[in-house]
């Protein structure tokens, strides 16, 4: 073999080597072959390159270090300071609240008759988070809902906007058919973000046969906006409903309950897998009222009889109880059945019912404001005697009226009804005796427009009476200042006559009659008309407004007026009534309003009856009528026996 012949081999230890000549350069751990003899040589290593200088190193060794800092330290506050909120990140992933809508508390009337209730709905319910994220696919799942629903694209995609939980399933759709539950249901059925579950909506079960029940019961409908504002705190939300009107929307809280939270646990899909958390809803009370359902019909019936005898379509009743001032019975006519606020509203309806020129909306036992005619001259007469203006046996001579300049104040009956104290001047209703006592005449000092007004504003009048229910008007108290800001004219003794017959600007609703004549009829106590029975002292009268032997006057004039006076037509009745008529102007080219206020039994009423008709001519002939029919009702039912 050659003497510079160069091969590969291993070592005995399998250590890769080059044989070279032992003269030449070796490589390190090479095992040298030469002369059939392998040898080992140990010499320094050989590095192929440059050198890498020390800064270079401890630069890359620096940043090195730092990236792992950084690494461990990011661990550490994930799994440190980070875990709760990453933690609850990770089961909203997997977690899904849902709120559980307790049952709306039911009302019914004194003896249990149901008057509001709930019945099962279906509804379409989403849970945001969960739809299609590509636009496309979204909309698709929202076409088919809108059209087999029979709504809007626009009105589901802003139902949904307004969700403030994108994780939380809301109801998106409420109250659709069994056949468009069961079509959504197979249509969507690959699609978890939609669901289709049972609810509730209201049933107001005698409203349809006595639709004046509507303006007290109310009706519950879809949260606003601004109601939201008011109610987010409470835990409402935009989808939620709540009660509108009526006592609906007064005792909202104690009909609504408590909502309960449910948490389920999802699968990558969306779909459920197990309850995780379940606190059960506290479902509202119910509501029992004061109103007798079978009070309320004849009320509604006889009122109704008597508008198209007198060929009119408006009108109110109330009915009360003056101890206490819980209510019997409140007619307003004409009405609307709030069944058709259940579930989904017809706009249709709803706009014919808001464009009719009748107004059937409007509750006017409490909303309507009309001038009160001679329903509150009992008031007036009651002031007169507290102030010391008259006494139970001062008279005055009526001859047709009091004529003060060229102005000529007339009294209902021409030539007058000759000499009358107060309690002729109520049972005949005598304008001369209120002009004398109100206004006064030469030397004779009557009460004045000032005094008039605070004894009218004492019996509630010119304020809300505090009814349970929103929507009451307040009324109007005009008074000298009133008069020169709204009409920029001075208060005229005219104006005081005018006043003192229940003319003029002089505003009231029916309620407030009634209230009034309840504080006559109790003795002279004050009063708080309410619809819902309440067990506490709340509602007992507790101020007295005017000595007990000056409403004995009173009651006894208003008394005289059923057995000899204006209200003859009541003196028939199997018990002794009193109470007093009236007859308001209010246009020229209009006929009169029509009023009657009663209260029973005398001796100890429990009963106050208040009727009025718009435009429908004289109190006696038309008003007493329905007064009259109420309260034979009422003592049919008392004494359970037939009418």
């Amino acid at each position: 073999m050659a003497q510079d012949q160069k091969r590969f081999s291993w070592d005995e230890q399998g250590s890769y080597g080059l044989a070279v000549d032992l003269g030449k350069v070796a490589d390190i751990n090479a095992a040298v072959m030469y002369e059939g003899q392998t040898t080992k040589i140990k010499e320094r290593p050989l590095f192929i390159g440059s050198d890498v200088s020390s800064i270079r190193f401890f630069i890359a060794m620096g940043l090195c270090t730092l990236l792992l800092a950084v690494l461990v330290g990011r661990a550490f506050w994930l799994q440190g300071f980070a875990h709760a909120y990453y933690a609850t990140k990770s089961d909203n992933n997997r977690l899904r609240p849902e709120t559980i809508i307790p049952s709306r508390g039911m009302i019914k009337d004194r003896n249990g008759v149901i008057l509001a209730e709930n019945i099962s709905t279906f509804d379409v319910t989403v849970t945001p988070i969960d739809l299609p994220v590509e636009k496309d696919s979204m909309n698709e799942v929202l076409g088919q809902i809108a059209r087999i629903a029979g709504v809007s694209i626009s009105d589901l995609k802003s139902t949904i906007a307004s969700s403030t939980s994108l994780e939380r399933r809301m109801v998106l759709v409420r109250d659709i058919p069994y056949a468009q539950a069961i079509a959504l249901k197979i249509k969507l059925a690959d699609q978890p973000a939609i669901g289709i579950e049972t609810g509730q909506k209201r049933k107001y079960s005698l409203s349809a046969q006595l639709p004046s029940l509507s303006h007290i019961i109310g009706y519950v409908g879809r949260i606003s906006e601004d109601q939201l504002k008011e109610k987010l705190a409470a835990g409402y939300r935009l989808t939620d409903v709540l009660g509108k009107i009526g006592v609906e929307a007064w005792y909202e809280s104690r009909l609504r309950g408590v909502p309960g939270e449910r948490t389920v646990e999802v699968d990558a899909h969306g779909r459920e897998s197990r309850i995780v958390h379940n606190s059960l809803a506290e479902n509202g009370q119910d509501l029992v009222l004061s109103l007798d359902a079978s009070l309320q019909k004849t009320a509604e019936d006889s009122l109704r009889a008597n508008l198209a005898r007198a060929h009119v379509k408006n009108g109110a009743v109330i009915a009360m109880d003056p101890r206490d001032g819980s209510i019997l019975a409140a007619v307003s006519l004409p009405a609307y059945d709030n069944n058709i606020f259940s579930g989904q509203v017809s706009s249709t309806k709803y706009a014919s019912l808001q464009n009719d020129p009748d107004h059937p909306f409007l509750a006017r036992a409490w909303a309507g404001l009309y001038p009160s005619g001679s329903t509150i001259k009992p008031v007036y007469a009651l002031a007169a005697l507290s102030e010391g203006i008259i006494t139970a046996h001062t008279s005055f001579l009526s001859t047709g009226g009091i004529k003060i300049g060229s102005n000529f104040f007339p009294d209902w009956k021409a030539g007058g009804h000759g000499v009358t104290d107060v309690r002729k001047a109520i049972a005949w209703s005598v304008n001369t005796f209120f002009y004398m006592i109100c206004g006064g005449l030469d030397d004779f000092k009557g009460l004045g427009a000032k005094k008039m007004a605070t004894w009218l504003r004492l019996f509630g009048f010119g304020s809300r009476t505090g009814l349970d229910v929103p929507g009451e008007v307040a009324g109007l108290v005009p008074d000298a200042e009133w008069m020169l800001q709204k009409k920029n004219q001075i208060w005229r003794l005219g104006d005081t006559y005018n006043f003192a017959i229940g003319q003029g600007d002089f505003l009231v609703t029916p309620l407030q009659v009634a209230v009034a004549t309840s504080e006559i009829a109790n003795g002279g106590k004050r009063i708080i008309p309410h619809f819902v029975m309440d067990d506490s002292d709340f509602y007992q009268p507790k101020e007295t407004l005017a000595d007990a032997d000056k409403v004995a006057v009173i009651r006894a004039g208003m008394r005289d007026t059923v057995i000899y006076g204006s209200g003859r037509a009541l003196s028939s009745l199997p018990f002794a009534v009193a109470g007093k008529t009236g007859t308001a102007q209010w246009r020229q080219d209009k006929a009169n309003h029509a009023w009657f206020t009663s209260f029973a039994p005398y001796d100890n009423p429990e009963i106050v009856v208040t009727v009025l008709l718009e435009e429908g001519g004289e109190g006696s002939s038309t008003a007493a009528p329905v007064a009259s029919d109420v309260l034979r009702e009422w003592y049919a039912l008392k004494n359970k026996s037939p009418k």
